[in-house]
Protein backbone atom coordinates (compact mmCIF):
# COMPACT_ATOMS: atom_id res chain seq x y z
CA UNK A 1 0.00 0.00 0.00
CA UNK A 2 1.37 3.49 -1.28
CA UNK A 3 2.28 6.01 1.48
CA UNK A 4 -0.46 8.42 1.68
CA UNK A 5 2.45 11.10 2.68
CA UNK A 6 6.16 11.34 3.85
CA UNK A 7 8.14 14.47 4.88
CA UNK A 8 11.64 14.75 2.57
CA UNK A 9 14.39 16.02 3.84
CA UNK A 10 16.24 18.81 1.74
CA UNK A 11 19.72 16.41 1.37
CA UNK A 12 18.08 14.25 -0.53
CA UNK A 13 16.66 16.52 -2.55
CA UNK A 14 20.43 17.67 -3.30
CA UNK A 15 21.76 14.24 -4.02
CA UNK A 16 19.82 14.55 -6.71
CA UNK A 17 22.05 17.38 -8.54
CA UNK A 18 25.57 16.08 -7.32
CA UNK A 19 26.64 13.52 -9.36
CA UNK A 20 29.79 12.22 -7.19
CA UNK A 21 27.38 11.95 -3.80
CA UNK A 22 26.86 8.11 -3.04
CA UNK A 23 23.12 8.27 -2.91
CA UNK A 24 23.00 10.05 -6.24
CA UNK A 25 21.15 7.38 -8.14
CA UNK A 26 19.35 6.62 -5.58
CA UNK A 27 18.30 9.90 -4.74
CA UNK A 28 16.87 10.50 -8.77
CA UNK A 29 15.24 7.35 -8.71
CA UNK A 30 12.93 8.13 -5.48
CA UNK A 31 12.17 11.61 -7.14
CA UNK A 32 11.23 10.29 -9.99
CA UNK A 33 8.98 7.29 -8.26
CA UNK A 34 7.12 10.13 -5.75
CA UNK A 35 6.25 12.07 -9.40
CA UNK A 36 5.12 9.55 -10.53
CA UNK A 37 3.32 8.17 -7.67
CA UNK A 38 0.17 9.73 -5.61
CA UNK A 39 1.83 9.88 -2.10
CA UNK A 40 2.02 13.81 -0.50
CA UNK A 41 5.07 15.83 0.89
CA UNK A 42 4.51 16.65 4.24
CA UNK A 43 5.31 20.36 5.06
CA UNK A 44 4.91 22.71 8.15
CA UNK A 45 2.06 25.69 8.31
CA UNK A 46 2.75 28.28 6.18
CA UNK A 47 3.82 26.74 2.54
CA UNK A 48 3.59 28.51 -0.53
CA UNK A 49 5.60 28.37 -3.53
CA UNK A 50 6.07 32.08 -3.73
CA UNK A 51 8.99 32.99 -1.43
CA UNK A 52 7.93 36.14 -0.56
CA UNK A 53 4.47 34.51 0.60
CA UNK A 54 6.18 31.32 2.60
CA UNK A 55 6.49 31.07 6.23
CA UNK A 56 6.96 27.17 6.00
CA UNK A 57 10.46 26.83 7.50
CA UNK A 58 10.86 23.29 5.52
CA UNK A 59 9.79 25.41 2.39
CA UNK A 60 12.17 27.99 3.31
CA UNK A 61 14.88 25.56 3.03
CA UNK A 62 13.55 23.99 -0.08
CA UNK A 63 13.11 27.24 -1.92
CA UNK A 64 16.72 28.57 -0.68
CA UNK A 65 18.56 25.69 -1.57
CA UNK A 66 17.08 23.94 -4.63
CA UNK A 67 18.44 25.37 -7.99
CA UNK A 68 15.36 26.21 -10.35
CA UNK A 69 14.81 23.56 -12.95
CA UNK A 70 16.49 20.93 -11.55
CA UNK A 71 14.95 17.84 -10.80
CA UNK A 72 14.20 18.55 -7.36
CA UNK A 73 13.19 21.99 -7.63
CA UNK A 74 10.63 20.82 -11.04
CA UNK A 75 8.72 18.25 -7.74
CA UNK A 76 8.22 20.66 -5.73
CA UNK A 77 6.93 22.92 -8.04
CA UNK A 78 4.95 20.20 -9.54
CA UNK A 79 3.50 18.75 -5.99
CA UNK A 80 2.60 21.99 -5.19
CA UNK A 81 0.80 23.19 -8.22
CA UNK A 82 -0.94 19.53 -8.16
CA UNK A 83 -2.31 19.66 -4.55
CA UNK A 84 0.42 17.13 -3.44
CA UNK A 85 1.23 19.21 -0.08
CA UNK A 86 0.27 17.95 2.81
CA UNK A 87 0.41 20.64 5.57
CA UNK A 88 0.80 20.39 9.55
CA UNK A 89 1.74 21.53 12.55
CA UNK A 90 5.41 21.37 13.54
CA UNK A 91 4.57 21.49 16.93
CA UNK A 92 4.65 18.78 19.73
CA UNK A 93 3.22 18.50 23.25
CA UNK A 94 6.11 19.71 25.73
CA UNK A 95 7.12 16.98 27.20
CA UNK A 96 8.25 15.49 23.55
CA UNK A 97 9.72 18.70 22.92
CA UNK A 98 12.07 18.36 25.24
CA UNK A 99 13.19 14.76 24.70
CA UNK A 100 13.74 16.30 20.70
CA UNK A 101 15.87 19.13 21.89
CA UNK A 102 18.13 16.33 23.66
CA UNK A 103 18.05 14.20 20.66
CA UNK A 104 18.46 16.99 17.98
CA UNK A 105 20.44 19.75 18.28
CA UNK A 106 19.63 21.26 14.87
CA UNK A 107 16.45 23.33 15.14
CA UNK A 108 15.41 22.80 11.40
CA UNK A 109 15.65 19.21 11.82
CA UNK A 110 13.57 19.16 14.70
CA UNK A 111 11.05 20.65 12.53
CA UNK A 112 11.07 17.75 10.07
CA UNK A 113 11.25 15.51 13.02
CA UNK A 114 7.81 17.28 14.53
CA UNK A 115 5.77 17.38 10.69
CA UNK A 116 6.53 13.98 10.46
CA UNK A 117 5.12 12.89 13.95
CA UNK A 118 2.35 14.83 13.14
CA UNK A 119 1.78 13.41 9.12
CA UNK A 120 -0.65 10.94 8.06
CA UNK A 121 2.46 8.14 6.74
CA UNK A 122 5.00 9.08 9.59
CA UNK A 123 7.92 8.10 7.29
CA UNK A 124 10.82 10.94 6.82
CA UNK A 125 13.21 9.89 3.85
CA UNK A 126 16.76 11.60 4.67
CA UNK A 127 20.36 10.82 4.07
CA UNK A 128 21.78 12.69 7.42
CA UNK A 129 23.82 10.80 9.18
CA UNK A 130 25.34 13.36 11.35
CA UNK A 131 22.34 14.58 12.77
CA UNK A 132 20.16 11.13 12.52
CA UNK A 133 22.22 8.56 13.50
CA UNK A 134 21.12 5.05 13.46
CA UNK A 135 20.82 4.63 17.10
CA UNK A 136 18.96 7.90 16.99
CA UNK A 137 16.67 7.14 14.17
CA UNK A 138 15.49 4.02 16.65
CA UNK A 139 14.88 6.70 19.40
CA UNK A 140 13.06 8.97 17.46
CA UNK A 141 10.96 5.87 16.36
CA UNK A 142 10.41 4.70 19.79
CA UNK A 143 9.24 8.41 20.98
CA UNK A 144 7.77 9.77 18.15
CA UNK A 145 6.44 5.99 16.11
CA UNK A 146 8.36 7.57 12.75
CA UNK A 147 10.53 5.76 10.43
CA UNK A 148 13.39 7.54 9.26
CA UNK A 149 14.48 5.83 5.82
CA UNK A 150 17.26 6.46 2.95
CA UNK A 151 15.56 7.15 -0.26
CA UNK A 152 16.39 3.58 -1.36
CA UNK A 153 14.61 1.57 1.10
CA UNK A 154 11.58 4.23 0.91
CA UNK A 155 11.02 4.23 -3.33
CA UNK A 156 9.15 1.09 -2.99
CA UNK A 157 6.56 2.06 -0.62
CA UNK A 158 5.54 4.72 -3.13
Amino acid sequence: MALIDLTLDTNVLLHCCNQIEIRHDSAVEFVTALLASLTNIAIDEGFDIDPAKNRSLIGSEYLSKLVPGTLPSSLISHLALTGRISIYKSSVNAQLAKKLNQLVTNKRDRTFVKVCSNSSGKVMVSHDFRDFSASKRKTLNNIFSIAILEADACTSQL
